[in-house]
């Protein structure tokens, strides 16, 4: 009989522990969630400048079709003409070395850095003058960046570096660690982005087992996005198949709504600026396709951010974390 007893209280002892470990489990796994990605602070202290290897300069930056850039020295006077290299940028360098920025870093519909570029006293657009009027020694534009103006600024001998591939999360650490390089910041860079490579494991190792969710990205004019996309890469980190490439689709294609009705996806995702989810939602609703389909019928619209979802920096962590929690979190 006292056998008995200690047995059962074994067991209830197991079962108790067990229980525990659930739960630590699920607090911290609630807690990455509701955790933005850190990324290295930026200080200007003299321990932070002596970082800046100044006997590596000159250095060589080569962008996708072969044109090469000669950086003499650690650069002090950085222009950013696009979204993606200021989100990278301030988190990277000192903030005095950077003296204009993108006027898109201060729409808050779209930039992570709004905050952070209100220190930044010049805004560039697409104006070559107004961006030389800045006397920079290193200047960021993209391949998205018109081309006229990355033309004339190579013409002029200006020192422009352009950035060329946003596909995957593949490019975006290449980006952060060209920059990175380029203004004598790799360490930081390549902290940076293991902290990436870190919250994206968190994010795999925590994939419910069962079949994988068969999803479709859908804008309120008609996009979708297949393989060679960031959203692909969002979808294979979070463990679900995206339908669009499963179909054949790449990159950026219009369909039909009528195929999302043919396709049955288990969830739609779209996205939307900031206070304008429910009414993006309600849009995609609309459409009766959309509306006759499976996951139209249950609801399970899935609308992230547009600052998270069209992120083509480290920011883009943020659009993963709410494509988990959408698909595993919120209808648990």
């Amino acid at each position: 009989m006292n056998a008995l007893k200690n047995q059962s209280l074994i067991v209830f002892i197991l079962l108790i522990i067990g229980l525990v470990i659930i739960m630590l489990g699920a607090i911290e796994l609630l807690t990455f969630f509701n955790t933005k990605p850190s990324t290295p602070p930026v200080t200007e202290s003299p321990a932070t400048k002596t970082q800046i290897n100044t006997v590596s300069f000159p250095r060589q930056i080569r962008d996708a079709i072969g044109n090469t850039l000669t950086i003499p020295a650690p650069p002090q006077r950085i222009v950013s003409q696009t979204l993606g290299s200021d989100e990278i940028l301030l988190t990277l360098a000192p903030p005095s070395h950077l003296v204009a920025i993108s006027t898109l870093s201060r729409n808050a519909n779209y930039s992570n850095v709004v905050e952070k570029a209100q220190t930044i006293k010049g805004q560039v657009s697409d104006n070559v003058e107004h961006i030389l009027s800045f006397n920079p020694d290193l200047i960021f534009v993209a391949s998205y960046s018109r081309a006229e103006t990355v033309e004339l600024l190579q013409a002029l001998g200006a020192p422009v570096f352009r950035l060329h591939r946003f596909q995957s999360i593949a490019d975006i650490n290449n980006n952060i660690k060209t920059i990175g390089y380029a203004i004598g910041e790799e360490e930081r860079a390549a902290a940076l982005i293991a902290q990436m490579e870190q919250d994206i494991k968190m994010i795999r190792a925590n994939i419910p087992h069962g079949l994988p969710p068969r999803i479709i990205s859908y804008t309120s004019d008609n996009y979708t996005a297949g393989s060679h996309t960031t959203f692909d890469d969002m979808v294979h980190i979070v463990g679900a198949i995206n339908l669009a490439t499963e179909q054949g689709i790449e990159q950026h294609v219009k369909i039909n709504s009528e195929q999302i009705l043919a396709w049955q996806p288990d969830f739609i995702i779209t996205h939307a600026a900031p206070g304008e989810f429910a009414k993006v939602r309600v849009k995609i609703l609309q459409m009766p396709a959309i509306a006759a389909s499976d996951a139209g019928k249950k609801g399970q619209i899935i609308v992230i951010d547009n600052r998270h979802f069209m992120s083509v920096s480290h920011y883009i962590i943020y659009g993963i974390k709410a494509l988990f929690e959408g698909l595993y979190l919120v209808n648990d």
